[in-house]
Formats: C-alpha cells, structure tokens, sequence
C-alpha cells in the first residue's frame, strides 16, 4: 500500500484526499443537517402561526360569533321559527301566528283550515286553506308581516272578492292557500 502511496503524486493524493472528504461532508450534510434545518424552518413558521393565532384570538371569536348570528338568521329567513317542529305543532305555530298577523294589521280572520299536501322531492307539502275579510291595505300589510313571520312559504291559490250586503265597500273576502315544506327525514 505504501508503494501505491507513492506512485501516486502529491498533487493527485490531495485531490482525492479532498474528493473523498467533499463526499463524506455532502452525505452529512444530507441526512443529518438538511432534515434539522427543514424541521426549524417548520418549528418556526408553525410558531408564527400560532403568536398569530393568540394575537387574533378576540378577532376569531368576534368573527365566529357574527357568522353564527349570520347563519342563524339565514335560516329564520329561509324556514321561519318552524324550522324543525312535527307537523302537529308546526300547523298550531301557523295558526297562531296567523291569528297574531290579523290581530295586528285589523284583519279578521274566519278561517283556517290544515291539509296535508303531496310530496314534492325530499318535501311534505303541508298546506292551510285560509279565509280572510279587512280592507285591501290592511290586506297587502298581512301579507308583507306574513312573510316576514313564516319565512319561505308559497301561496298557492288567491281569491279577493267584495263581501256582499255590506256598508263598507271597500271590505274584501279573501281565500288562499298557503303552502309550507318540510323536509321529509329519512
């Protein structure tokens, strides 16, 4: 060996010396420092999302509590308080906010009357025959509080006509037939 040790120039000895040594600091580097460095790289930037994180944390809690109130009216928009009642309550809640909505915009109410509809995709159709008398302005206004006490309903059928053999004739006799969906659980 100490023969092929000085065959070998200097020149030619040093440069491999520094091959070899250029080889073994390139595999430390790889499996040992560059995998330490990408985890401080990752420890860093998920501590910064964190301080982030506390620093916002009255901000996420204001933002959570606005979508929730966002969300929630959404929904008394789409569904009205009725959202998730049994069909039995769901047509008592009806009438009485129907009642509520004559007594406040001077309408009389004669009648309301539940029927069952039929199933229109994954909906109950449940329907309520109502008969109304009052004033056409009284009328129009019992409309725009009905929409906004029910949330989405239909009507489905509209009859106006002047009650007879009255005074006043600017009192009407409406019938109509309001219709409300359920989704139908499985």
């Amino acid at each position: 060996m100490l023969e092929l040790l000085n065959k070998i120039d200097r020149r030619n000895f040093i440069l491999a010396l520094v091959g070899v040594m250029l080889v073994i600091v390139a595999t430390l580097f790889s499996y040992v420092l560059w995998p330490q460095v990408k985890s401080y790289r990752t420890s860093v930037s998920d501590l910064t999302v964190l301080r982030n994180l506390v620093a916002n944390n009255n901000d996420i809690q204001y933002e959570l509590g606005q979508l929730k109130t966002e969300i929630s009216r959404t929904k008394r928009r789409l569904k009205g308080d009725m959202a998730d009642l049994p069909e039995k309550e769901m047509e008592a809640y009806i009438i009485g906010v129907l009642q509520n909505i004559s007594w406040d915009n001077e309408v009389n109410l004669i009648g309301v009357k539940p029927v069952k509809g039929s199933e229109i995709s994954i909906f109950q159709e449940v329907l309520f025959k109502v008969k109304l008398s009052g004033d056409y302005f009284d009328l129009y206004n019992w409309f725009v509080e009905l929409r906004e006490q029910l949330g989405f309903i239909v009507i489905k059928n509209l009859n106006l006509s002047p009650v007879s053999g009255t005074k006043n004739s600017s009192t009407l006799l409406m019938d109509l037939t309001i219709a409300s969906y359920k989704s139908i659980k499985q």
